[in-house]
């Protein structure tokens, strides 16, 4: 059973300005496909801030809203961030999903800012 609800939204950079929020460690985002809006929506928050990011991403959901989780990879990109998942216990970076993908949860770590994590984590 399907039912319409309708419920206010707000970019996330406008949240951020209007609530004068200074600082952003890390942020959970797991919105059944909808996750590539929320991040183009916090954009400049995320070059500001670089908090970590860990983040739902699949093709079957992003598929719904137009778009593959590919295209979060390369945005983060271009913003000096790169993508990582958990394999036994340690960070992996990947560069790209594709059909052998298996992990569903995804961390994005800028290198100048998270390199501690990161030289400890790998």
């Amino acid at each position: 059973q399907i039912k319409k609800v309708r419920c206010k939204t707000q970019m996330l950079d406008t949240f951020i300005n209007e609530n004068n929020i200074k600082r952003i460690d890390m942020i959970k985002c797991d919105v059944e496909g909808g996750e590539f809006f929320v991040f183009k929506g916090g954009i400049n928050s995320l070059i500001k801030f670089k908090p970590i990011v860990f983040t739902e991403m699949l093709r079957k959901w992003a598929a719904k809203f137009d778009y593959h989780p590919n295209d979060i990879i390369k945005l983060f990109s271009e913003i000096g961030y790169k993508c990582y998942i958990i394999s036994k216990d340690k960070l992996k970076e990947i560069s790209e999903v594709n059909e052998q993908t298996m992990e569903t949860n995804f961390i994005f770590l800028h290198p100048s800012v998270h390199a501690e994590k990161i030289k400890k984590h790998s």
